[in-house]
Formats: structure tokens, C-alpha cells, sequence
């Protein structure tokens, strides 16, 4: 049952300075942290949560807290859930799933919203603690009840928390470095949705060990070679991937029987026809450049900072490696939209490397490119938790 309780007033945040008393002071009243922040992120917990729990009745200790949510009022009033909400989070499946049917990290491809069946109103302040596993999570907002002028939220909470719940689920992709990324980037690959949770850790700890990434081809390309029937399947469902289809069928086509020449020959130049197609659909006016053809197609995704496609560093990809220029004179020129349109590319580089490269491409673009043909309820799923 929740349990009322009187602060005396409403918690302001915390400061982001020292100061002594009379001075002005930066106040922080809107925040995300987990557990990956370390020491932060406990003195956050020991601060305005340990305040809430040391006002409950029966004692509850912060190590017993599985989830606990606060709903703060002006007057300092807050009404307090302490481990009793079932939440709820809506994922996009990777694949097609049906009621009753067990859910997995590798069946998540993002997470849209949270919902614990409690409404919290705009015009009060909230904190939320949950847990996924042995991980933690922390998101507070207090704007509505603190300053001279408080404002209601004008934001979806629910949304909001799913994408809170989403990094502290998935904390390992969202914790890759610069120096990570310029890594995965200079060896071509990328966190694909279109492999599985494993595999994608796989790739994370190759990278951190120093270790080559082309260790793991086999790997991966036996598992993608189990979801090609799942892939095109899924494809034939996209609007945009509707004018591209027999080719798209044929490269998958050619994957599976190793002749890797064709498939990377079929899909490279391919990748771009589908940016086209998306981009028209849309209705802009901008020209279809790399540039512009790259922003759209990751648009309905990117004001998600924590988008599970991770869209930013998507963009960036499609940007660096695909679209990447070549040096004329080399005497290996990787495969990129450039260097096969132009037929320089390398032909030892039309391998089953960038082969199954392709395939990730076109299978990341399926989640990020908006759908015509699909509504919000074919797209997403529920999933509950104790």
C-alpha cells in the first residue's frame, strides 16, 4: 500500500557547487543516474532517497529497496510506493513474437515507455529508484514543486523512464568510449540490432581487450545465416525497403550460398537506394547528399539520447564508413558506397566480411527508417516485472 508521509518541504535537487551561507548556489533538480556512475550515484541515493526512507513507516532499509517511487507535492506532502509496483515496459521486438511468449534481451531491439500503473501528475515533483537485475537506476525531477515560478513537466514521464530503464538494461552499449567507438568504426563494425545481445558484448569486450574483431566473423556470420528468413520477412513489411525487395532477396540469396562477390556487389550500391526512397517519402526538399540522405535516416530516432539503435553513432557510421571516401592511388581500397559505385574497391574486399556488413546495414536501417505500412501496435510489446 503506499504510504503518505510529510517532508516538512519539497526537496529542491542538489547542489552542483559549494557555497557559504547568504550565496547563490546552483541547484541540480532534474537528473539521470545509475549504477555504472559509481560514487555519484551513491551519494545520490544517500541523499533525498535515504531522506524518504528514514520518514517511512514500517523501517524500510535502503538495501531491501527493490523500487521506490516518491510523488512530492508543494506543500512537501509525498505519497511513497516502496517495492510494490509491477512495471511495464513497452519494447520494439527484433522479431515476431506472440502473447505468452518469453521475452529476452535478444528480443529487444529498444524500449519506448515504462508504465507502473501510478500516475504522476505535471504539476508534482517525482523520484524514482529501480533496479534491473543487480543494476540501479536513479531519475528524479522537482521542477514543478521547486523556484519562485514553478512550471508544470512538460514532458512524457513514462517515455522518459522507459529510456531510463532502457540504458541501465543495455548500460554496456551506452558505456562505450570515443577511443571504443573510433575503434569499432576503423574496423567497420558496429553494435548491429541485427545480432544478438551476446554477440554484441562480444564485440564491446574484443574491443576492450585489445583484441581483433575479425576474430568473431565466424560467429557472427553463422548466427545472422540462422535470421536471414526472419530478416527479409521483416523487410517485406517496410515501406521503403518495398521498391528494393527482389534485389534485397537476392543478395540474401547469395549470402547463403557464399558467394560473397555478388551479395556485397548487389547490397552496397543498394543501401543508398534505400536512403533515397526514405528520404523522398518524407517529403524534404533538401537534395539526397550523403549528408542530408544520413540525417533523415535516422530523424524519428535521434531526440532519443538513449535509443538502443543508438542513432547518433549510427549517423556517424553511415557518414565514416559507408559513405567513406577513398584514396585513388591505393593499392587496397575498402568497400564502401563510393569505392564499389566508382568499381575501385578492392576485389579481394568483396567478402563475406562486408558481406554480412551489408546485411547488418540494411537490417539497422529496417528499425531506424520510419514505416508507412506499420502501425504503433504492430511494433511494440508489453513486458512486466515484479
Amino acid at each position: 500500500m503506499p504510504i503518505d508521509i510529510d517532508l516538512g518541504n519539497p526537496p529542491a535537487g542538489y547542489c552542483l557547487t559549494a557555497a557559504r551561507p547568504g550565496a547563490q548556489v546552483a541547484v541540480q533538480y532534474i537528473e539521470f543516474t545509475s549504477s555504472e556512475d559509481g560514487q555519484h550515484f551513491i551519494k545520490r541515493l544517500e541523499g533525498i532517497p535515504n531522506d524518504i526512507l528514514l520518514k517511512v513507516t514500517p523501517r524500510v532499509q535502503p538495501s531491501q529497496i527493490d523500487s521506490l517511487l516518491a510523488i512530492v507535492r508543494a506543500d512537501g506532502t509525498a505519497t511513497v510506493y516502496v517495492n510494490e509496483l509491477v512495471q511495464t515496459a513497452r519494447v520494439s521486438p527484433s522479431r515476431p513474437v506472440q502473447a505468452g511468449e518469453p521475452v529476452t534481451k535478444n528480443d529487444i531491439v529498444d524500449v519506448d515507455r515504462l508504465d507502473f500503473g501510478v500516475k504522476i501528475p505535471d504539476d508534482m515533483g517525482f523520484l524514482f529508484v529501480f533496479s534491473v537485475g543487480w543494476r540501479k537506476g536513479l531519475f528524479y525531477d522537482f521542477g514543478p514543486v521547486v523556484g519562485l515560478d514553478p512550471q508544470p513537466r512538460q514532458y512524457d514521464v513514462d517515455k522518459i523512464l522507459g529510456q531510463a530503464y532502457c540504458h541501465v538494461l543495455f548500460q554496456e552499449r551506452f558505456s562505450i568510449s570515443d577511443d571504443e567507438w573510433d575503434a569499432l568504426f576503423s574496423a567497420k563494425w558496429f553494435p548491429f540490432a541485427g545480432l544478438s545481445n551476446e554477440s554484441i558484448d562480444a564485440l564491446i569486450s574484443q574491443i576492450r581487450c585489445g583484441w581483433e574483431l575479425d576474430e568473431k566473423l565466424d560467429d557472427f556470420t553463422a548466427e545472422v545465416n540462422g535470421r536471414t528468413k526472419q530478416m527479409l520477412d521483416s523487410w517485406r513489411a517496410h515501406s521503403s525497403f518495398a521498391p528494393h525487395i527482389e534485389i534485397l532477396d537476392r543478395a540474401v540469396e547469395r549470402f547463403r550460398d557464399e558467394d560473397y562477390v555478388s551479395c556485397t556487389g548487389l547490397l552496397f550500391p543498394r543501401i543508398e537506394g534505400l536512403l533515397r526512397t526514405h528520404h523522398t517519402s518524407l517529403g524534404t526538399s533538401s537534395r539526397p547528399s550523403p549528408h542530408n540522405l544520413t540525417s533523415t535516416a535516422v530523424a524519428s530516432k535521434i531526440e532519443n539520447t538513449r535509443c538502443l539503435l543508438l542513432p547518433h553513432r549510427f549517423a556517424a557510421y553511415l557518414r565514416d564508413v559507408y559513405f567513406a571516401n577513398f584514396n585513388p592511388t591505393s593499392q587496397d581500397i575498402d568497400v564502401s558506397r563510393h569505392s564499389v559505385a566508382h568499381g575501385v574497391a578492392t576485389a579481394s574486399e568483396f567478402n563475406r566480411k562486408f558481406a554480412l556488413l551489408g546485411i547488418l546495414v540494411v537490417h539497422q536501417l529496417f528499425f531506424c527508417l520510419e514505416n508507412d505500412l506499420a502501425s504503433s501496435s504492430d511494433d511494440n510489446i508489453d513486458i512486466s516485472s515484479a
